[in-house]
C-alpha cells in the first residue's frame, strides 16, 4: 500500500510541475507583453525566480534549522545540474535559439556571479580546503542580485504593443502565482513520492541526496524549459537556466547567509565549484557552434559531460 501512495505522490507531483509550468509560463509572457519587456527578461528574472523556489525554500529552511552549510550545496549542485542535465537534455529533444539579450547581458551576469563565487571561495579557503562566505559578503551578493535585476529590466524595454488576446497584468499575476505555488508544491510531491521508493529499493541516503532529492529541486525548471522549448518560446527556455543559476548564487546564497556566515566543505573547494564553473563558463562555446543556437551536437556535451560528474558523484559516495 504505501508503494502504491508513493508512486502515486510521484505521478501527482509530474502532473502539478506540468500544469504549474503552463500556468507561470502563460502568465509570465502576458506579463512581459502588458508591461512592454521582453520575454527574455521575464525569463531571467520572474520565472527564473519562481522556478527556483524549491532551492529557495530548502536553504531558507536549512539556515533556520541551523543547518547553514546545505545551502552552498544545494546551489552548487542545482547549478551544475541546471546547464550539464536541463539544457543538455532540452536542447537534445529540441535546439534552441539563444536570443542575443542573453550573449550580451544574461550569460554575462551569471558567468560573473560564478566567478566571483569560486575566487572567492577558493582564495579564501583554509589549508584543509575548508572554505566560508562571511554575513558582510552575503550581503553584497544581494545587493548585486538588485543590481542585476534592474539592469536586466531596463536594458530589456519593448516598444511592441500587446496583442488584443493578451490577459491583463492583474490575471497575468494571478497566473504567476498559481504557477509558482504548483511547481512548489509538484516538486515537493515529486521529492516526497521519489525518496520514499528508492528508500524500499534499499538505495542509501546519499545517493538518495545525489541525485533524487537533487532532481527533485531542480524539476520546476527542468518541465519549465522543456514546455517553453516545445512551444517554440527558446528566449523562456535558455534565460531560464541561466537567470536560475544566477539567481541561485546572488538570491539565495546572499539571503541564506544573512542568518549567518556560510561554510562550504572540502569537497566543494576541491571539485564540485569547479565543475559549476565550468558548465557556467562553456556555454559560448556550445551555442557558438551552432551559430547562436544551442544544437543537438552541444547540448550533447553538456549531458554527457553532467553524466560523467554525476558517474563520479556516486562512486565517491560508495567508497565513503
Amino acid at each position: 500500500m504505501e508503494l502504491v501512495i508513493s508512486a502515486a505522490l510521484v505521478l501527482g507531483g509530474l502532473l502539478l510541475l506540468s500544469i504549474g509550468a503552463d500556468r507561470l509560463i502563460l502568465g509570465a509572457v502576458g506579463l512581459a507583453r502588458r508591461a512592454r519587456i521582453s520575454e527574455t527578461v521575464i525569463g531571467a528574472t520572474i520565472i527564473a525566480a519562481g522556478t527556483s523556489t524549491p532551492e529557495l525554500v530548502a536553504s531558507l529552511a536549512g539556515a533556520w534549522n541551523g543547518h547553514y552549510g546545505l545551502a552552498v550545496g544545494n546551489v552548487v549542485g542545482s547549478n551544475s545540474f541546471n546547464v550539464g542535465l536541463i539544457l543538455g537534455l532540452v536542447g537534445v529533444i529540441t535546439p534552441m535559439a539563444v536570443a542575443r539579450e542573453i550573449m550580451r547581458r544574461d550569460w554575462w551576469i551569471m558567468a560573473a556571479a560564478s566567478v566571483l563565487l569560486t575566487g572567492f571561495v577558493i582564495g579564501t579557503a583554509d589549508t584543509n580546503n575548508l572554505g566560508m562566505l562571511p554575513r558582510w559578503f552575503c550581503v553584497i551578493l544581494v545587493g548585486l542580485f538588485l543590481i542585476s535585476v534592474w539592469w536586466s529590466i531596463r536594458s530589456g524595454a519593448s516598444h511592441e504593443e500587446a496583442p488584443h488576446d493578451t490577459p491583463g497584468i492583474g490575471v497575468a499575476l494571478f497566473w504567476i502565482v498559481v504557477g509558482v505555488g504548483m511547481l512548489t508544491g509538484g516538486g515537493w510531491l515529486l521529492v516526497k513520492g521519489a525518496v520514499a521508493l528508492a528508500t524500499a529499493a534499499g538505495i542509501s541516503d546519499t545517493l538518495i541526496g545525489l541525485t533524487i532529492v537533487a532532481a527533485g529541486t531542480s524539476a520546476p525548471e527542468l518541465i519549465t524549459s522543456l514546455l517553453a522549448a516545445r512551444r517554440g518560446q527558446h528566449a523562456i527556455a535558455v534565460a531560464n537556466i541561466v537567470g536560475s543559476n544566477t539567481f541561485n548564487i546572488l538570491g539565495i546564497l546572499g539571503l541564506t547567509g544573512l542568518f549567518g556566515g556560510l561554510p562550504v566543505a572540502a569537497s566543494m573547494v576541491r571539485v564540485d565549484l569547479w565543475v559549476m564553473l565550468a558548465f557556467a563558463l562553456v556555454l559560448p562555446l556550445v551555442w557558438g557552434l551552432g551559430r547562436a543556437r544551442i544544437g543537438r551536437g552541444g547540448a550533447a556535451i553538456l549531458l554527457i559531460g553532467y553524466l560523467g560528474y554525476l558517474g563520479w558523484l556516486i562512486a565517491d559516495a560508495q567508497q565513503h
